[in-house]
């Protein structure tokens, strides 16, 4: 009974340490290969998608569906998400030994759908520092009293419902025309400064100030003004002293229009002068993105320098047809922190930080540079005209990127 027990108790230990073995090799993305009889190295793709339930060809191959994790041997794939009605996403991905490699796709509709948002006309939208409101002015509204500063509030609403704009100044039949005014929000949203020819007013954007409790803030206006470059330059630096002194130098020296993420791990900016990124300024993380990069620096052009993974990004210039009378295309960030927003004369198109994955979401008229993201990413807002009647003015409205 003792010899038999022993026997027991040993094959029992082989059995579970083997079970052990074979489950800390599967973990580790080993993979068993029944020919050579051995575990062999993989990675591992996690495709994830915004939609998700979209497809996953690897080279050419349907392979899955995401969101869903695949264990792939070490090698380069052409990886291509596609779900009916969206542009497809695609990229070169570099699966590597014991690493998880992420495809992170956001896809966009092919014909996304409008909606108006405005129906007494809007002028000069501007949105707010925080990018969660809109303030515009309406000027020739069939009905006088709509007529002044009104802002919209572009955030998530409760179920997602839209937000009705709200009226914050009302210009006067035979006194203030508030569509002939400057206008300015505060850095921290809070309020728009509203410039005529000789006076200056701060308005609530949440609420309708009368024309009787207007207060000219012209004596005030240097201090304001002071104050707001104040708090501006302030977060500038503190986000900068995050950074390595090198790169630090470059981007206060030889680059310019420096613009931090949303999520403030990636940085927007032209070269003004040729400049060198020394390599390792940042220990990168595993798995970091295996995209060509440029790290020489050429003037006037646009790059992404990615803080976690230490790797900058060449935006290309050549995909943007600029003709000599046209104004240049405006580019900033959309609100994933892994999209750019590029607004050009006769098209609004979204692509990834590092230059991949272009897409157009909207290509017909509207008044350039008018085009803003709502912030949670599920829609655009423009201002046009989609009426043919010859007094019609031109409203906002939303397109629907979901």
């Amino acid at each position: 009974m003792t010899q038999k027990r022993l026997i027991f108790f040993l094959l029992v230990t082989f059995f579970v340490s083997l079970g052990g073995y074979i489950a800390i090799q599967l973990a580790k993305g080993y993979k068993f290969d029944f020919t050579r009889r051995n575990f062999r190295p993989t990675g591992l793709l996690v495709a994830t998608s915004v939609p998700d339930g979209a497809q996953i060809y690897l080279n050419g191959k349907l392979t899955s569906a995401t969101n869903n994790t695949i264990s792939l041997s070490p090698n380069i794939y052409e990886v291509e998400i596609k779900k009916e009605g969206y542009a497809p996403w695609k990229k070169t991905l570099k699966v590597e030994q014991e690493l998880v490699v992420k495809t992170d796709a956001w896809l966009f509709p092919m014909v996304p759908d409008f909606r108006a948002l405005t129906f007494t006309g809007a002028a000069n939208p501007l949105i707010s520092p925080d990018g969660t409101k809109i303030v515009y002015q309406v000027a020739n509204s069939k009905f006088p009293e709509k007529n002044g500063l009104w802002v919209l509030d572009i955030s998530d609403g409760p179920l997602g419902l839209t937000k009705a704009p709200k009226q914050i100044a009302r210009s006067a039949p035979q006194g203030r025309d508030f569509a002939k005014t400057i206008l300015r929000w505060s850095p921290d949203s809070r309020q728009v400064l509203v410039t005529f020819l000789q006076e200056n007013f701060l308005l609530d954007p949440g609420t309708l100030t009368p024309a009787t409790q207007l207060v000219d803030v012209t004596d005030k206006l240097t201090t304001i003004k002071t104050q707001w470059e104040k708090e501006n330059n302030l977060k500038k630096t503190d986000q900068l002293t995050k950074l390595p002194p090198e790169l630090v130098q470059i981007l206060g020296q030889k680059a310019q229009d420096v613009l931090f993420s949303p999520d403030e791990t990636k940085i927007l900016y032209t070269a003004t002068a040729s400049a060198t990124i020394p390599e390792k300024l940042i220990s990168p993380l595993p798995g970091s993105s295996t995209q060509h990069q440029e790290r020489i620096l050429k003037p006037n052009q646009t790059y992404v320098y990615d803080i976690k993974e230490d790797r900058n990004f060449l935006i290309t210039d050549q995909k943007v047809v600029i003709n000599s009378q046209d104004l240049p295309p405006t580019l900033s960030w959309f609100p994933t922190s892994r999209h750019l927003l590029m607004v050009q004369k006769d098209k609004i198109q979204i692509l990834e930080y590092d230059d991949t994955n272009w897409v157009t979401v909207y290509a017909s008229s509207y008044q350039f540079p008018f085009a803003f993201s709502y912030p949670a990413g599920n829609k655009l807002l423009i201002l046009t005209n989609l009426s043919t009647a010859p007094d019609s003015s031109a409203n906002l409205y939303a397109i629907n990127l979901r």
